[in-house]
Order: C-alpha cells, then sequence, then structure tokens
C-alpha cells in the first residue's frame, strides 16, 4: 500500500509559487551539482523506496543504455574515456531522479495561474516537460493514436500532451497564507543554496520539503498505529 507519509491533499493546497520554487530547484540540481552526484542518487532511490514508489526505478533503463553503448566501441578494439561515461551516466540518472520527484510530490497543473499572464512560455513549459522521462508513459499513447504520422508530428503531439490548459486554470492567484509563506522560505533557502558550493545540501532538503509534511507525519503515525494493532491482533489470535 502506498503509503500516506506523502500527504497528497496538503500538497495539492500548495501556493502556484511554491510548486514553481520547487519545480525550478529539483530540475537545476543536476546541473549545478558537481561534486557527489552518485550520493545523491543513492539519496533519491533510498527515498523512492521508503515512501514504496518505485515507478522511477523503469526510467532508470534510459542511463543504463547509455553506458552500454559508450562501451560498444571495445568489441572493436577502440578506447573510451570510463571517467566521462560514469560522470555523465550519473548526471543522466540524477536528472531522471529529480525529474520523477516532481512529478511525485507535485502536479504541474497548479502552477497554471502563473502560465495564464505567459501563454507563450506555457508552451515552451509543455515542449521540455516533453523530454523528461515520463515520455516513455506517453510514446506507447502517441504511437497508438498516430501510427502513421511523421516522427515530427508524434513529437509534437508528446509536447501537447504536457501543456498546461490555460483555459482550465484559475483567472487570479488565491492570497498567501502563512503556512504558503513558511513554505515558500524554505524552498527558496533550498533553491539559493543550489548557486553555493553548498548544493548538496540543498538536494537533499528539497524532496523531504515536502515529503514531510505535519499532515503527512500525521497520516504516516495513523498507518503505524493500524499496522500495529493489526499484527498485535493476529499474533493474539494465533495464540
Amino acid at each position: 500500500m502506498q503509503w500516506l507519509i506523502l500527504s497528497k491533499p496538503e500538497r495539492e493546497r500548495l501556493h502556484p509559487v511554491n510548486v514553481a520554487l520547487f519545480f525550478i530547484g529539483m530540475i537545476t540540481i543536476p546541473f549545478v551539482l558537481t561534486h557527489d552526484q552518485s550520493v545523491i542518487v543513492v539519496y533519491h532511490l533510498l527515498l523512492f523506496l521508503f515512501v514504496q514508489e518505485r515507478t522511477v526505478f523503469r526510467y532508470l533503463v534510459l542511463p543504463a543504455l547509455y553506458a552500454v553503448m559508450m562501451c560498444v566501441p571495445l568489441l572493436y578494439g577502440a578506447s573510451i574515456d570510463t571517467v566521462a561515461i560514469y560522470e555523465t551516466t550519473v548526471q543522466v540518472t540524477l536528472f531522471i531522479t529529480s525529474s520523477q520527484w516532481i512529478f511525485t510530490l507535485v502536479r504541474l497543473e497548479q502552477m497554471g495561474p502563473l502560465f495564464r499572464f505567459l501563454p507563450r512560455l506555457t508552451r515552451l513549459t509543455g515542449m521540455v516537460l516533453a523530454l523528461i522521462p515520463s515520455f516513455l508513459r506517453t510514446w506507447p499513447e502517441v504511437k497508438m493514436s498516430h501510427p502513421n504520422a511523421s516522427l515530427a508530428v508524434r513529437l509534437e503531439r508528446m509536447a501537447a500532451y504536457h501543456i498546461v490548459p490555460i483555459e482550465a486554470v484559475p483567472s487570479r492567484l488565491r492570497p498567501i497564507t502563512r503556512r504558503d509563506v513558511q513554505t515558500g522560505l524554505l524552498l527558496a533557502a533550498g533553491l539559493a543554496l543550489c548557486l553555493t558550493p553548498w548544493a548538496i545540501i540543498s538536494a537533499m532538503i528539497l524532496p523531504v520539503a515536502l515529503l514531510f509534511t505535519k499532515g503527512g507525519i500525521r497520516d504516516a503515525y495513523h498507518v503505524y498505529r493500524h499496522r500495529s494493532r493489526r499484527a498485535t491482533t493476529s499474533t493474539g489470535g494465533r495464540t
């Protein structure tokens, strides 16, 4: 069973500005983190296991395929730069895990009110999101719906699949509450750390900033008590 520690209702009440801060911070990490990338990859994967979200492991086949393809010249007696291949593979893996944390913790439609003022940016964002590993989920649908279309048309349809519909979003931002300010300050601090030598701290803070909310901890405690009570009851029944 999916752990309730993700606190979906609380995440859906996030202010669009905070969703944008989280998105920018997580998508920036793979490009600004120059050291300890492998440590953050392991950290992200352990967090995914902790919340029982295993979808990300399907996407890890991409960096694995890249590493294998880069090693093909060895079959012909050529030399390869193993260090560069390793570093690129780790960076691609970090990009995948970071982007999947975005899809796991927030819904990009929540940023819709921000895009109402920038409709061109909305379309550009949709095209960028089409490059994120979620295309593995979208590509089979596009191939089935457009079997005879060219590759360019299919890619355009994939981009359109991720575009936030401007007409469907509220016309104005809701007022910022005290909780929004607290969450925003935490996310802004994490985003600021991305631009410093301590970017690794930001990479560790940002996922848990939305993961361990007050409601999430309360829900997790409820699940723990329920499971403990059920285990005690079953043990007493066997004796």
